[in-house]
Order: structure tokens, then C-alpha cells, then sequence
């Protein structure tokens, strides 16, 4: 080790000793000021950043809807799933019962209020119906390979402003949209057709969806969008309703439903999931006892929906 002498001292010359004169002193090795602050830095905006990173995942739990049982993307879920083990698993936080609930869409809206369960239904929900029968949301005509065809625009032509009044004058909690028996087919327009599936009508489809929440939430309600179960059609229907085979098929439904969520924002947009039994049991999917037409529900029908989809809509973040 060196020998320093103390702070303030000055040593002669003469004095040092003959190591000392023959290799330099090494002075003690000091970072500069401005590489200290730099690394100071760095800790702390990592610091922040974890901090940022966990609190997001928690609050993506939180909000993040159900996803979609019977989806091609992603599978069955019971729940939202905490991210890793520093993400805590908070409890739902179930609202004071019963909710303000109105309920929009088609016919199949229509039906589930119908026929309901209304006294079990009643005891969780102040449910209103706010439903158009034969009204789907695209423009144009739907065709079926069936044949079958109907006029969207004709039936309902400003399904958009009703929805909008009919929002301000419920004045709900959560407005439940189901929608969806309309929105599996090609859509001729005027000039062109709208092929399912494709990025046109997609586009055409989330634009309308878009615009029809938009107008729900101005009243300042939250919007719970019904997720499509498995339609089970039957040639044997009577017309209406009609056969519309479209329905059955469990891709354009799933799709459908892929779509719903890209819409769900999970603040204010939530996505809600049907029973998975109309599409994993066919003694119910296929039961004329649940939905007469294998669209539409009668009272078992409904009760296995409701039971399904009240206590999802009971724990959506306020």
C-alpha cells in the first residue's frame, strides 16, 4: 500500500523515500461526476419501468373481458388470467344487485327478454328491453345459400339514432348488445357485394359495431357485447324463421366473435360469453326445446343463458 500524506500536508522532496522515487504514486481511481449521474439515472428509469410494467399487467387483469369459450382464438377461459407470479390475483369485485341492465340487438334479444326467467332474472338485474326485432346492424341485403334473403336496411333504417335514444332514455348501467344472427352472411349493396369474412366486410362490420357503441355510450352507459353461441339452424324451420344455414356454421360464428373483442376495450367495452353447451352439447345446441329454430330461445334456453351471462356482468369493473 502507498503512504499518503494527510489533506492539506505537503510533503519535501527530500524526504520521500527511494520506492517513492522510483514508481510514480498511482493516485485512487474517481468517476467522473456526470458518469455517476448517468448511472444514477439508468436505476431509477428502470426502477420506474418495472414499477409501470407491474401495475399494468395488474390492471390488464382487471379490465380485460372474458375471452371467448368456444373461439378458434383463444381457447376456453374461465377468467382472466394473471401475468406471472409478481402479478397478484385480485378478487372480482361483484356490483350492488339488482344492476341497471338494458338489453339491445335483434331478435334474439327480444327473445331472451321474452322468455326469461324473470324472477331469478329480477332479483340481479333491472333489466329494460331496448330490442328491434329483424334489425341487424350491416347495410345492405343478406343472402343465404339457402336462397333466403332480407333486406337490412328496409327493416331497420335507423337502427343507429334508436339505439342512441333508446340509450339516453334507459339511462343503465351496462347496456347488453346481442346481435349476430344477421352478421354471417355476404351483404349486397347497391354497386358490390360484401363477401364474409373478407377484409371488406369486416371492415364495413367493426365500423357499424363502432359507431353503434359510440352512440350507447353517450348516455354514459358501460357496453357488455354478447359473444355469438353455436347457431343450430334446421331445414325444417318454417318461414320466417327460415333455415339461413349460414347460422350453423362454427367458423363464421367464431369469427363473428373474434371481432366482437377487437372492438371490447376493457374499460368501457366489455365481451361477455354465452353458455358453452350450444355448441359443446347437442342436447341442448341442437334441442328445439332450448331455441325453437335453433336460433332463438325459449324459456330453457334462456335460463341457461342467463345463468351464464349475469354473473359476468356483475363483476365488470365499475
Amino acid at each position: 500500500m502507498s503512504t499518503h500524506n494527510a489533506p492539506g500536508q505537503r510533503g519535501a522532496p527530500g524526504q520521500r523515500g527511494a520506492s517513492e522515487r522510483r514508481e510514480p504514486r498511482r493516485a485512487r481511481r474517481r468517476w467522473p461526476r456526470y458518469t455517476v449521474a448517468v448511472v444514477t439515472v439508468i436505476a431509477v428509469v428502470a426502477a420506474v419501468g418495472w414499477w409501470l410494467t407491474s401495475r399494468t399487467s395488474a390492471s390488464t387483469w382487471v379490465a380485460t373481458p372474458v375471452a371467448g369459450g368456444q373461439s378458434t382464438s383463444p381457447g376456453p377461459s374461465t377468467g382472466p388470467t394473471a401475468s406471472g407470479p409478481s402479478s397478484p390475483t385480485p378478487s372480482p369485485t361483484q356490483r350492488h344487485t339488482p344492476v341497471k341492465v338494458a338489453i339491445f340487438g335483434d331478435s334474439q334479444a327480444t327473445a331472451l327478454y321474452t322468455t326469461r326467467p324473470q324472477k331469478s332474472v329480477d332479483k340481479m338485474l333491472k333489466l329494460s328491453n331496448e330490442s328491434i326485432s329483424a334489425c341487424g346492424i350491416m347495410r345492405g341485403r343478406v343472402v343465404s345459400r339457402s336462397g333466403e334473403h332480407f333486406d337490412l336496411i328496409g327493416a331497420c333504417p335507423n337502427w343507429l339514432s334508436a339505439w342512441r335514444t333508446k340509450a339516453k332514455q334507459a339511462r343503465a348501467d351496462i347496456a347488453l348488445v346481442v346481435i349476430g344472427a344477421w352478421d354471417v352472411f355476404d351483404v349486397q349493396a347497391k354497386t358490390s357485394t360484401l363477401k364474409f369474412g373478407t377484409a371488406e366486410w369486416d371492415t364495413a362490420f367493426l365500423g357499424q359495431l363502432r359507431a353503434g357503441v359510440a352512440a350507447i355510450r353517450e348516455s354514459g352507459s358501460q357496453v357488455a357485447l354478447a359473444e355469438l353461441p353455436c347457431y343450430r339452424p334446421r331445414k325444417t324451420n318454417p318461414r320466417p324463421p327460415g333455415y339461413w344455414p349460414e347460422r350453423g356454421d362454427d367458423s363464421r360464428t367464431r369469427h363473428v366473435n373474434d371481432l366482437l373483442r377487437q372492438v371490447a376495450d376493457g374499460v368501457h367495452v366489455f365481451t361477455v360469453q354465452p353458455p358453452s353447451s350450444f355448441c359443446a352439447d347437442a342436447s341442448i345446441g341442437d334441442n328445439h326445446k332450448y331455441r325453437y329454430d335453433g336460433t332463438h330461445y325459449l324459456q330453457p334456453g334462456a335460463k341457461l343463458w342467463f345463468d351464464a351471462v349475469i354473473p359476468q356482468l356483475l363483476t365488470l369493473p365499475g
